[in-house]
């Protein structure tokens, strides 16, 4: 299916990007209609509420990000490009699908390899080549205990079926085995530093793949692994808990110095899933569905974010916002999108990440009423860094010495508003996550 939408896209044209966004919602009502908690698809997959989700914020993202790549698909090499997209979106779906731990982690690992041929090809930088290298081993070398973990588990027990309940034991500090992959690709503060380097040098579609969907594989991965983490080490847990809210406190500070706006959409990342993590090692309900509505959220809000920063990069050529400001004289219409989707970057309400929020507030504050005080800090400087963004990229006078340019299309609009229709509309239906 997926290659059947991004080689509709690239030969058919203007109308083709039509059928194919008339054929996604017309997927998306059918699949909402049904009402499961958990089905069988074959012997090794099978999916469930998270993975649901997971699954169609992978098929959104993925079309819009090649709706939006408008100039890779006039250029030479548009055939290679769509073909990464459409290997990374099949190998996500097989990410979340798959119920057995071996095949979910090779199809986890596999995604690894379109996104850097994406940022090695059509990188903006000759520090691609970094950046790849970066995202390759970070990932790769906290991955290989876990490798290990599960050939292990399947040497002892006999089996690696992810819904079923584990009665094998490991001692605590092996536990940090298994979740050191999802950590680095959540990413963890102190294991982030790929992340900046890795969006800063892909293009606009590995931006929004990377922030929209790649990041939940490591929240996803950390949901597989609780039968493991029921028992482990409070210390261990407290200790992990503790580094991901002082960890989003230090990133959320560093936001406010950045001048470079992708830079900063990838630092606010961090920030975000340092209270999923959190939350998931609370190890209690409101903890887990908040995680699970954050990461939808952020997919979108993130994705679209990215989005809008490669219309601005392609309009002056600099993600310097010392450079990109005073867009509001040239821009209009993009500056409300620019306001719409940081105001979901910040948890504004109606958007599905105040429920996120909340959620994961309250869980936090029922394991310790004294992280009340990095919460509010980290809260507040989350709003800052977003009124930071939009204040000086949009306000200001534009430096008129560089070419004019269009206000926007209509392709523009309507990705931009694909990202923040969802966003949005989705809190209707909050009541079956409470």
């Amino acid at each position: 299916m997926s290659i059947g939408l991004m080689s509709l896209i690239m030969v058919s044209g203007f109308w083709g990007e039509w059928v194919v966004i008339s054929f996604l919602f017309i997927w998306l009502y059918v699949m909402s209609s049904w009402d499961f908690f958990s089905f069988k698809l074959s012997g090794g997959m099978e999916f469930d509420s998270v993975s649901y989700c997971l699954v169609i914020l992978s098929m959104w993202v993925v079309v819009f990000s090649a709706l939006g790549s408008s100039k890779i698909k006039l250029v030479e090499g548009s055939l290679e490009f769509m073909s990464l997209i459409s290997c990374l979106c099949f190998a996500l779906v097989l990410s979340f699908s798959f119920s057995d731990y071996m095949l979910f982690y090779l199809s986890f690992e596999s995604s690894l390899i379109p996104v850097l041929m994406l940022i090695l090809g059509w990188g903006y930088q000759p520090e691609r080549a970094r950046a790849g290298t970066y995202m390759l081993l970070y990932t790769l070398l906290a991955s290989l205990p876990l490798f290990y973990m599960i050939l292990s588990i399947k040497w002892v027990s006999g089996g690696l079926y992810m819904y079923m309940y584990m009665s094998y034991s490991i001692p605590v500090l092996m536990k940090l085995a298994f979740v050191g992959a999802f950590l680095v690709k959540f990413p963890m503060y102190s294991v982030h530093v790929w992340l900046p380097k890795a969006h800063v040098e892909a293009p606009m579609a590995g931006s929004m793949l990377l922030a929209g969907v790649l990041l939940k594989l490591g929240g996803y991965g950390l949901l597989r692994m609780m039968p493991y983490l029921s028992s482990a080490g409070e210390i261990i847990s407290s200790a992990i808990i503790s580094l991901s809210l002082w960890g989003g406190f230090f990133v959320s500070l560093s936001c406010l110095r950045q001048l470079d706006i992708k830079v900063l959409i990838a630092y606010s990342s961090v920030v975000h899933m340092s209270g999923c993590i959190s939350g998931l090692f609370i190890l209690s309900e409101w903890g887990y569905k908040g995680s699970v509505v954050m990461m939808v959220g952020h997919g979108l809000c993130s994705s679209g974010l990215f989005y809008m920063a490669n219309v601005v990069y392609e309009r002056t050529s600099s993600r310097s916002m010392m450079i990109s400001k005073g867009l509001m004289n040239i821009m209009p219409i993009m500056t409300l999108w620019w306001f719409m989707l940081l105001a979901a970057n910040m948890a504004a309400p109606p958007t599905l990440n105040l429920v996120g929020e909340i959620m994961l507030i309250i869980s936090i504050l029922s394991w310790s009423k004294v992280s009340g005080i990095i919460l509010s800090v980290l809260s507040f400087f989350s709003a800052c860094y977003s009124l930071y963004l939009f204040s000086l990229s949009q306000h200001g006078g534009y430096f008129f010495s560089k070419k004019g340019f269009y206000s926007g299309r209509i392709m523009e609009f309507l990705v931009a508003s694909m990202h923040w229709g969802p966003l949005n509309l989705l809190i209707l239906s909050s009541g079956w996550v409470v």
